[in-house]
């Protein structure tokens, strides 16, 4: 993933309905940011925890609690092949958990860790490996930023694409002042949520060997109280918490944002691109409306809708201006229930298996976002097969079955 095109595999208006219907804000603005964040080769010893071979278990809990000090007790004790034994305890002798001594095996205090925790610890010394900082405060970033097939650090090239003109959406750099706090290394000795930030169980004879800026694409959506961070991760069907909490205590960031376009500026460039929408769908009688709170809508007749017109699935959906935006509308309800229905289609057709709990918190937030009563399943059952949904009826048919 190198250009604009794919920094992103979701839509902006995905993100706004998210925001909007989702998480219960009111959105006024999406930009789309580079956020920097320090890559940081580090080397040190590392220990990792991971599952024990079920044989390894039960030697362990032996030599720790069995009073068991050689293969041939070991394999007595247990029923087991004497040659097996032998092969598994200087397996555990060579990652440093059984040691011998006078012709008698014990744990070392790496052996009686992983055995009380059941957990089979293992030392790796002088290891090298990249840790994710984000560069406004030096946080380590979450254990979903460090799947490459997923989320794209950029620099270079990459960094140059994703901010050219005439790439949309261009992604804006957030750049820092300062070089990389060091003491951040040593905070992570103090986590207690490890596993959350990709950290080992622990990290000692610790040092930086390089620490390089790069660039995390994100969308960030700025309501009229808080904001919402969107990133690569959550395919835009959730937001990250702590990219969010972060942006939204980070005085320099909100401030430029603040400063980025003057609020009737703004409001011009949408009223604009509205009139355009309309006037190159022939709705010539239709002008753009401001609605309470401070957003931009056009309300288009039911005819504007069907076959001969608009996909029904606009009805709610967003529009966007640079970084703001207007929705696309319809008042009668009709339209707006079958918007409900094929909509739901497209998101349950998509996914081979859901819960029943999954799908009505679904359509919760699509009678949200349509302005519609909750319908039940049943009744949306009923739906599915009169307008000919077959697939939709059928997985409603299934959730119908699931006890409540």
């Amino acid at each position: 993933m190198t250009t604009t095109q794919r920094l992103m595999s979701f839509p902006e208006d995905r993100v706004l309905e998210d925001a909007a219907f989702g998480q219960g804000i009111v959105p006024a603005r999406l930009y789309a940011l580079l956020l920097p964040v320090w890559q940081v080769e580090i080397r040190a010893d590392v220990t990792e925890g991971e599952d024990f071979f079920l044989i390894d278990r039960f030697l362990g809990r032996g030599l720790r609690h069995g009073g068991l000090h050689t293969v041939d007790e070991l394999a007595t004790f247990f029923a087991l092949d004497h040659a097996l034994v032998a092969q598994a305890v200087r397996f555990l002798t060579a990652i440093g958990h059984v040691r011998e001594a006078g012709g008698r095996l014990s744990l070392t205090s790496l052996g009686q860790r992983s055995v009380d925790d059941d957990i089979r610890y293992v030392v790796t010394r002088q290891d090298r490996r990249k840790l994710y900082f984000e560069a406004l405060s030096c946080t380590p970033l979450t254990r979903a930023h460090y799947d490459e097939e997923v989320v794209t650090l950029l620099s270079g090239d990459g960094l140059s694409q994703a901010t050219r003109n005439d790439h949309y959406p261009r992604f804006t750099p957030l750049h820092v002042t300062s070089g990389f706090d060091r003491t951040a290394l040593e905070r992570l000795k103090n986590r207690k949520d490890r596993v959350r930030f990709n950290l080992p169980v622990a990290l000692d004879a610790l040092e930086s060997l390089d620490e390089q800026l790069v660039f995390l694409p994100v969308y960030l959506v700025r309501g009229r109280k808080g904001l919402l961070v969107y990133g690569q991760a959550g395919a835009g069907s959730a937001h990250d918490p702590e990219l969010s909490e972060l942006c939204a205590r980070t005085p320099e960031l909100t401030h430029a944002l603040d400063n980025e376009e003057k609020e009737d500026e703004a409001d011009e460039r949408v009223q604009r691109a509205a009139r355009n929408f309309l006037r190159e769908h022939e709705f010539t009688s239709v002008a753009p409306e401001q609605d309470d709170d401070g957003t931009w809508s056009v309300s288009l007749p039911a005819t504007a809708f069907g076959d001969n017109g608009l996909p029904v699935t606009r009805i709610g959906s967003y529009r966007m201006v640079g970084s703001r935006f207007f929705r696309v509308w319809c008042p009668a309800e009709t339209p707006r229930k079958r918007a409900l229905l094929d909509r739901l289609d497209q998101r349950l057709g998509s996914r081979r298996h859901i819960t029943r709990q999954e799908a009505e918190e679904l359509i919760a937030r699509l009678a949200r976002q349509l302005d519609l009563d909750v319908p039940d399943v049943s009744r949306l059952r009923g739906g599915a097969k009169k307008t000919g949904l077959s697939g939709l009826e059928a997985q409603l048919s299934r959730l119908e079955e699931e006890v409540e």
